[in-house]
């Protein structure tokens, strides 16, 4: 197939679902994808300034954009459920040797349906079976779920600022390893002006006076605010105690969670039986019955499907049931299709607005080439 007919072979497949074509708009105010990417993401984004001196960004996906249509649609007060389909080009820095940094996806958007697993195994079908139409065989399928890891953390019953400290953590590669691992140790002096201080402009100003004191810096893709946000957060964990070691046996037998799909509910009830944690039994249901589903649609998928429990938190507008499509020729920073469930997303960008639950897949048509052993 050429590059033309795998675009229109998934384009095809997903508007037959029902899905309205859309290309949104191709510039973004930098705030939006800057607060909403992962730190992974971010440090791919193309960023500039515009002649009146606004920091934008060229859209690094479509899910972002299409999902502003959908927070413009119920702010005009039209409800219902609604899908979107597109077949257009995103801009990012390369993750892997090879990629490009102007490439197009083929996908689909879906809102306002219910958030459960019969949802989840329909929009995983729909993306295999858009792969499927391009004419390439997946070598994996990797699949995790964003929602688990909360789900413990809540049924562990700690302070709250604890938990919300692990529940950023997990979002940063090795955040919440460090956080455990770590000797407890009081915030250091020259940061107490940054927790101490009435604004956030002021907390701001007293960091970067701190950082300069110390002639550090400011390099990395983290904001200020974020970084005061989790000095915060490290100090108030502190101050109720640290992480208990019940919690750091629970989070070691999560992050060893690395198994067929089909067993992942299994594993997790484990160690929920293990610890005592009944109130974790939704969601590791809803994991079960996502997989069950799934192998009912696509039966041929099982031995090729895996689970993670830390699999997809570098996306942190993604909060559910997430997969990646690995094909041949390729590496695992490089996958043919994904997807994936960000209800938050939506809800935020839509200030609460209902039928803000959404879930979407795309397909790279330069990868699925490659797959094939052909260039883009």
């Amino acid at each position: 197939m050429t590059y033309a007919a795998i675009v229109k072979a998934a384009r095809s497949r997903f508007e037959a679902s029902g899905a309205e074509p859309v290309n949104p708009a191709y510039i973004l105010p930098s705030d939006i994808p800057l607060e909403l990417s992962g730190e992974a993401v971010r440090a791919r984004l193309c960023v500039f300034t515009d002649h009146r001196g606004n920091e934008m960004v060229m859209r690094p996906d479509l899910t972002l954009p299409v999902a502003g249509l959908e927070a413009e649609r119920l702010a005009s007060g039209t409800n219902g459920p609604k899908a979107y389909c597109y077949a257009a080009e995103a801009f990012r820095l390369p993750a892997a040797s090879g990629d490009p940094m102007e490439f197009t996806q083929v996908g689909f958007e879906r809102f306002g349906r219910d958030s459960d697993p019969v949802e989840d195994a329909e929009a995983f079908a729909l993306v295999h079976e858009a792969v499927r139409d391009c004419d390439v065989l997946p070598e994996a399928i990797a699949t995790g779920d964003l929602a688990i890891f909360p789900a413990f953390i809540d049924a562990l019953g700690l302070p709250r600022v604890t938990a919300d400290l692990l529940k950023r953590a997990f979002r940063q590669e090795g955040g919440v390893r460090a956080l455990v691992e770590a000797s407890p140790a009081p915030i250091e002096a020259d940061l107490v002006p940054t927790l101490e201080a009435a604004t956030p402009e002021e907390a701001e100003t007293a960091f970067r006076a701190a950082l300069a004191e110390r002639g550090i810096p400011l390099i990395g893709t983290r904001s200020v605010p974020e970084i005061i946000s989790g000095l915060r957060a490290r100090a108030a964990a502190l101050a109720a105690g640290g992480v208990p070691e019940k919690v750091r046996e629970v989070i070691g037998a999560l992050a060893a969670v690395n198994c067929e799909a089909a067993e992942a509910a299994d594993q997790l009830d484990a160690i929920a039986v293990k610890y005592s944690l009944p109130r974790t039994s939704d969601a590791i249901e809803r994991v079960a019955r996502r997989m069950e589903l799934i192998r009912e649609l696509l039966p041929e998928v099982k031995a090729i499907c895996r689970f993670r429990s830390g699999f997809g938190r570098r996306f942190t507008y993604y909060d559910g049931f997430l997969f990646e499509t690995l094909g041949p020729n390729l590496s695992e920073r490089q996958p043919i299709a994904s997807g994936g469930r960000y209800d938050g997303l939506v809800s935020g960008l839509s200030n609460g607005e209902a039928n803000a639950t959404a879930i979407g897949g795309m397909v790279r048509p330069d990868r699925v080439l490659r797959a094939k052993g052909r260039g883009a």
